[in-house]
């Protein structure tokens, strides 16, 4: 697959996450909200506000006055020691549904009915006779805020007892389109305290909270619809309203439900449904219970060991930690926590003005960013190596959730990253595992075109760098090396076939090997014939000059090699070599059924009639022009003479390989010298001088083959001249 299919799949695999998005099914929304909390519990606070406290009906209250409930003078006093102390407001975390028992005119009426008794109380005053009445002259004329609980229904409901709440004190107004209480919480019944204590206090404000899936309060309503016409604040709300001394709240609503609560010029930010995120507060256990805010025993309340001092200006609730009596929540930042603290809480949030915001935007940018990370990991992974996908996936997903936790903290706006990672991790996964399907399907084609062909240093290298290996055909600069052994005709008609293939073996296998180690490419072998190039299919700077080194060690092998075959098989053996290099077009070639890596061009033609003349003039390595040029500093070489390919019209000049650099012996080297000189001079048609050149060679090598074939060549020349048009360049075509 190429990287533009990779880039396709990266791209859907970012569309499907955003359609994903859309639906959020329910396992990914748990992650979502696990995901919430970590962040949370790394950037929460202290309060704030400094205003907020709570006192609690906690084991020592209930040992020093006795068990729940109290008598409601108690509560009474409870809620004049507070005010006597400065609170501002008292929101009572308890419902108080039932008349108070202990009143002594209740347990007259009892006892009159229980027990038939005509019994009377004397001496008690009239005020003392009715412990409710007490309660609500201490409620009555304050800021007090009893507790009501919102049956809750799923749909809007029409049909509600209204008669339940006498006393409702509404203090809602709407503004926006859409305003409809739809879009509220709904409840069809209400659990309140009772009608005196309702009418007394300053108003009643549900302790309702709603969890989320997993049993965890991460946000609460500030607003309940109690059928088609009533709106109950939630007890936080209220507090805020009668510690500010707002008149009326504003819901406002846009197109998609409510858009935010409005307490004079504060808009306190929510969801659609009139529920605001709580920016919980960090937190101590106490005695099981995790607490953030001052809590304070209503036992030292009562003995006025707690007084002003810890109680004026402060918005006050009253709850319970007492065991049995506790209304834990599971929050953010704790598994237990009193459920009067998430109000407590969110008053302070309003206060401090804190409040934790998802935006209705947010939606817009979490599909931005899902689509951002998505196509851009697909484009890192498609342009880089695995182990730079890995890294680019780590940063992705650390850069995420530093966002998310830079927004929270500074300006306490909720990105959620779940989708951006799971877009990350999805890209990643499936990018990767389709990169390395390709790169073990492409390893499998490597080394089955060419691990018999390549060396396993190159074998890894192209394994390990796919990207360098083109199949498909490029233009590129070669070297290309055939060699054939002489007279393999006569060898392979007197050999047995068995012997004929084990005489192969012995003589291909070394040969190999040397060109393998030396980085070249055997392309193919015909016969006894090899044919073998360098810097093809991986690029090689010095291939020239390595392919001359393996032709030099090729035949310095078959110097040792070739006793050993003639005693083995009644044969010596004798191998010519051809050497040219040059542009050539490497690939695939082959049919569609059958494809084979290897060169064509002028250069590979050129060096495939090289490798025939080394017959004309008994040499064992010629190379070619442009071989010669490139290699000329690392090893030394004869000027042999100047051919014309079949084909072509330009002569090029050939050079026999003697060895490396520096290696070849001074007699040798002074053959080359006086033999380049005689055959300059016969190009120059100065023929007696040339053979004189040629003579001196001869005393030095007899029987030197080069200079034999150019003196006989130089006798026909003085007899038949070459044309006019010759000036030196004229040489006999050299065929196949």
């Amino acid at each position: 697959m190429k990287v533009r299919g990779l880039i396709v799949i990266g791209v859907l695999l970012t569309l499907g996450c955003l359609g994903l998005y859309l639906f959020e099914p329910p396992f990914i929304r748990a992650i979502s909200l696990k995901t919430y909390d970590f962040l949370l519990n790394q950037v929460n606070d202290a309060p704030q506000s400094g205003r907020v406290v709570i006192v609690d009906l906690d084991e020592a209250s209930l040992d020093r006055y006795g068990q729940w409930p109290w008598s409601r003078y108690r509560v009474a006093e409870l809620t004049d020691k507070i005010f006597e102390a400065g609170a501002s407001v008292i929101g009572f975390d308890i419902i108080f549904a039932e008349k108070d028992r202990t009143s002594p005119s209740v347990l007259q009426q009892e006892l009159n009915t229980e027990f038939r008794l005509d019994v009377e109380i004397q001496g008690l005053p009239e005020a003392l006779s009715d412990f409710d009445q007490v309660f609500a002259g201490s409620l009555s004329g304050r800021n007090t805020i009893l507790g009501c609980f919102m049956e809750p229904v799923d749909e809007l409901a029409t049909n509600v007892d209204l008669s339940v709440d006498e006393h409702f004190r509404g203090y809602f107004y709407t503004k926006g389109p859409g305003c409809d209480n739809k879009y509220l919480g709904q409840a069809d019944g209400i659990a309140i305290s009772i009608p005196v204590l309702s009418e007394a206090a300053g108003n009643n404000g549900f302790i309702n909270t709603v969890p989320d899936m997993d049993n965890i309060v991460r946000s609460t309503p500030l607003v309940w619809a109690f059928g088609p016409k009533r709106v109950y604040s939630s007890l936080a709300l209220e507090a805020v309203r009668m510690d500010r001394g707002v008149t009326q709240i504003g819901i406002e609503y846009d197109a998609n439900g409510i858009a935010g609560i409005r307490l004079n010029d504060m808009v306190i930010p929510t969801d659609g449904a009139g529920r605001l995120i709580v920016n919980y507060r960090s937190s101590t256990e106490v005695e099981g219970c995790w607490r953030s805010l001052p809590w304070y025993s209503a036992e030292k309340v009562l003995s006025g060991e707690v007084g002003s001092e810890c109680l004026s200006g402060k918005i006050v609730f009253i709850g319970t930690s007492a065991i049995g009596l506790r209304d834990l929540k599971a929050t953010p930042l704790s598994a237990e926590s009193a459920g009067v603290e998430v109000h407590a809480t969110v008053v302070d949030n309003i206060l401090a003005g804190d409040m934790l915001i998802h935006p209705r935007w947010m939606i817009i940018v979490d599909m931005a960013v899902i689509l951002g990370v998505g196509v851009l990991l697909t484009l890192l992974i498609t342009a880089g190596r695995s182990w730079l996908s890995f890294l680019y996936t780590v940063m992705l997903i650390l850069l995420t959730v530093e966002v998310s936790l830079a927004l929270l903290w500074k300006w306490h706006v909720v990105f959620v990253p779940t989708w951006p990672i799971i877009s990350i991790l999805l890209v990643y996964m499936v990018l990767i595992m389709i990169r390395y399907w390709q790169e073990e399907r492409q390893k499998r084609r490597v080394r089955a075109m060419f691990g018999t062909m390549v060396s396993q240093e190159v074998l890894r290298y192209l394994e390990d760098h796919p990207e360098r290996l083109s199949l498909s055909g490029q233009k590129t600069e070669a070297t290309m090396f055939f060699s054939d052994v002489a007279d393999f005709t006569t060898i392979s008609e007197n050999l047995a076939p068995e012997k004929l293939s084990e005489f192969l073996n012995r003589y291909l296998s070394p040969m190999t090997t040397i060109i393998m180690n030396r980085k070249g490419y055997v392309d193919k072998y015909d016969g006894d014939a090899i044919m073998a190039e360098w810097g093809v299919p991986f690029p090689i700077e010095d291939h020239a000059v390595q392919a001359c080194l393996a032709a030099l060690e090729q035949q310095e092998t078959l110097d040792v090699l070739r006793p050993l075959l003639q005693r083995q098989f009644g044969y010596q053996i004798h191998v010519r070599m051809g050497i040219n290099s040059g542009r050539v077009t490497a690939g695939n070639m082959g049919s569609e059924r059958r494809q084979q890596f290897t060169v064509m061009g002028d250069a590979v033609n050129q060096a495939a009639r090289l490798e025939p003349v080394n017959k004309e003039y008994e040499t064992r390595i010629i190379i070619g022009e442009a071989t010669y040029e490139v290699t000329k500093p690392a090893v030394e070489t004869r000027l042999l003479d100047k051919i014309v390919v079949v084909g072509k019209t330009k002569p090029v000049q050939i050079y026999e390989l003697l060895g490396r650099k520096g290696t070849v012996a001074p007699m040798k080297m002074d053959v080359a010298s006086l033999y380049e000189e005689g055959l300059r001079l016969h190009w120059a048609r100065q023929w007696d001088e040339a053979k004189e050149w040629l003579e001196r060679v001869l005393k030095l090598a007899p029987g030197d083959c080069p200079s034999e074939t150019l003196k006989k060549r130089i006798a026909a020349y003085q007899q038949n001249p070459p044309p006019a048009e010759w000036a030196g360049e004229y040489v006999r075509t050299v065929k196949e």
